[in-house]
């Protein structure tokens, strides 16, 4: 009697021990739970750094052609620059050259900037944007010490 007792508790307790074991070890998630995430997470890391970038610049640039006006100069896309005479429903009247009888309807997506063409023999120089750092630290300042040896 005592006997069959412990073998019956033997059982129900290794039993129970298999269970517990082979629900931590071998459970796991379903394949198909991880791929969906998978493929989730990588649609979002797509839609930050591609996505979302690309609608911000084609809304500045939809700003920039609605705030164009009558007698702004303008750099197509064609590379072509000429001074706004009209604007219409969907394009630009647009005169090209010296000539002011060249006059030709261009769509407004084609316009790339609002920009004085350089007549000069001169380059322009662009201003070098500043560097931000990766994750917003603060930028290192100079030291005084490195300023004393310069100055000497």
């Amino acid at each position: 009697m005592f006997s069959s007792f412990i073998l019956d508790a033997s059982t129900v307790v290794n039993g129970a021990a298999s269970k517990s074991a082979g629900g931590a070890t071998g459970g796991g998630m379903n394949p198909f739970v991880m791929v969906a995430l998978y493929c989730v997470v990588i649609f979002a890391v797509f839609y930050i750094f591609s996505i979302k970038p690309q609608k911000k610049k084609e809304k500045e640039q939809n700003d920039m052609r609605n705030s164009i006006k009558v007698g702004d100069s303008v750099l197509l896309s064609t590379g072509f620059y000429g001074k706004v005479v009209d604007v219409t429903a969907e394009c630009y009247i647009i005169e090209f050259g010296t000539n002011k009888g060249i006059r030709i309807p261009v769509v407004k997506n084609a316009v790339y900037a609002v920009k004085e063409p350089n007549l000069t023999n001169k380059v322009e120089e662009e201003p070098v944007p500043e560097k931000k750092p990766l994750f917003g630290g603060f930028k290192k300042k100079s030291s005084s010490s490195d300023e004393d040896i310069n100055e000497k």
